[in-house]
């Protein structure tokens, strides 16, 4: 049976203009919404898609007719009806709250100094912490390109970004004795103090851990802040030690005594000397003064 409705035509477009609709189709359900007639016809019905960057489309009054009589459903008098994508562009202070929920760090400052001004979608606006940017040579500045995005209804993502300074209360090792380069750094040399920096700066030290027992690589004055590029791990072997060296061949095992002639720690190659036959060949650091070699292994052959 085929049914005859007149529309109401006072609801036909939205104060904006536009109908909003929240994904990239427009289904019968959204022209229903403004039109109730068009409600017999089945809601997840596919009537034509809009644009993410939000611009209109027109639906005509005559085609929506033509599609509702082919669902066997017979309306007149349709008017023309217009729809968008409903789409925003974050504000400051949405894009500083969903910085504040990554960073997790009470206390943190950021100030938003700039944004992608493109019209997105509306949903869930992320900027994960990998989409951090620094500035190249940044050291220890404040001021970061940030890439995010919205995670739309429909789960598509569409790609923001913004510039801000960001600053929180960070920890920091600071040296209160001057140190010696090439020994190793006691807990009485160095203390932790707090102070604004970037939560992004990982080149300075921020536990004690991170520095005690290793040794500088330069001089370290009084009240230098301290960078993890300047230590390094005290070496299981030094040049010029003696290692003990292991090694396995096949079936076979034996042991000599070699000299180091590069130094290294645990699970790194070493260059050591056969202190018998003076030839040079390379070995596993496996432990303080000592290492392997596994000939079975192809690793090397020794001399």
């Amino acid at each position: 049976m085929i049914m005859v409705i007149s529309a109401w035509l006072a609801l036909a477009i939205t104060p904006e203009g536009c109908n909003k609709v929240q994904s990239d189709m427009i289904f019968a359900r959204d022209v229903a919404a403004v039109v109730p007639a068009f409600a017999l016809i089945s809601g997840d019905f596919n009537l034509g898609y809009v644009l993410s960057s939000g611009e209109p489309r027109i639906l005509r009054g005559a085609d929506l007719e033509r599609i509702a009589r082919n669902q066997r459903v017979e309306l007149a008098d349709l008017p023309d009806l217009c729809f968008a994508r409903e789409t925003f562009v974050p504000s400051a202070e949405q894009i500083g709250d969903a910085m504040t929920v990554e960073l997790n760090i009470p206390g943190a400052k950021i100030e938003v100094l700039g944004s992608s001004q493109q019209p997105v979608p509306t949903g869930k606006l992320v900027f994960p912490r990998g989409g951090v940017q620094l500035p190249q040579g940044s050291g220890g500045q404040c001021e970061v390109l940030w890439h995010g995005f919205v995670r739309s209804n429909d789960d598509r993502q569409f790609p923001v970004w913004a510039k801000a300074r960001i600053t929180a209360n960070q920890p920091r090792v600071v040296v209160v004795a001057g140190i010696l380069a090439g020994k190793p750094i006691q807990s009485s040399q160095v203390r932790l103090e707090s102070s604004e920096a970037s939560p992004f700066d990982e080149t300075v030290a921020r536990s004690l851990d991170e520095v005690v027992g290793l040794l500088p690589k330069t001089m370290l004055r009084i009240g230098a802040v301290v960078h993890k590029t300047q230590v390094e791990p005290v070496p299981d072997v030094a040049r010029g030690d003696l290692v003990l060296v292991q090694v396995f061949a096949g079936g076979a095992y034996l042991r000599l005594q070699a000299r180091a002639e590069s130094g290294g720690v645990k699970g790194s190659t070493i260059l050591v000397r056969n202190l018998t036959s003076g030839k040079d060949f390379r070995a596993e650091v496996t432990g303080k003064n000592q290492a392997k070699v596994d000939i079975a292994a192809g690793a090397v052959e020794l001399p």
